[in-house]
């Protein structure tokens, strides 16, 4: 563990179908090195959002900064870091209630279509269009996770407009 931070929670292949597609209101948030030059200390808003906690972490040459967005309480984590490599994850805690597999199933649902993006099989889509260097999604003993990452900046954008709609405004 590391100060205020818990334990690690860690080219277009699909069109709108809305006019063009407008980066998601989060996107401002995943921007690759977007807080490496601001100087805020916690308390600070930076939009919707406030600054909880920040860390340098210098054994792996990084700034871990996490902000809490005002209206929902919704937490994001930005992890800004010499890396070519853009990762981005939409993460829930789903606590079973049985072992029937419900949150698994809502996983599998999750990435069956969206409201910007009503297409059958957007996953196997990207999966075949993407420069994505990872793409996937899973469930674990208590949360579900929508990870993504590509090297290339349009292509993560990208990645992160869908994903973000299908943990959203799912079909």
């Amino acid at each position: 563990r590391h100060g205020g931070f818990g334990p690690a929670c860690a080219p277009t292949c699909l069109r709108a179908t809305a006019a063009p597609p407008v980066p998601p209101p989060a996107q401002a948030l995943v921007t690759p090195g977007s807080f490496a030059e601001l100087d805020l200390d916690p308390g600070a808003v930076l939009g919707k959002y406030e600054l909880v906690a920040e860390e340098e972490v210098g054994e792996r040459g990084l700034t871990a900064k996490r902000f809490r967005h005002k209206a929902t309480g919704a937490e994001v984590l930005s992890v800004d870091a010499e890396d070519t490599n853009n990762v981005f994850s939409c993460n829930f805690r789903t606590l079973p209630k049985d072992n029937t597999g419900v949150p698994h199933i809502l996983e599998h649902s999750v990435l069956c279509g969206s409201r910007r993006f009503p297409v059958k099989k957007p996953f196997v889509e990207m999966l075949k269009g993407s420069l994505k260097t990872f793409l996937n999604a899973m469930t674990g003993s208590d949360r579900t996770m929508y990870p993504v990452a590509s090297q290339n900046k349009q292509d993560f954008f990208n990645l992160v407009s869908v994903y973000l709609d299908a943990c959203l405004n799912p079909l």
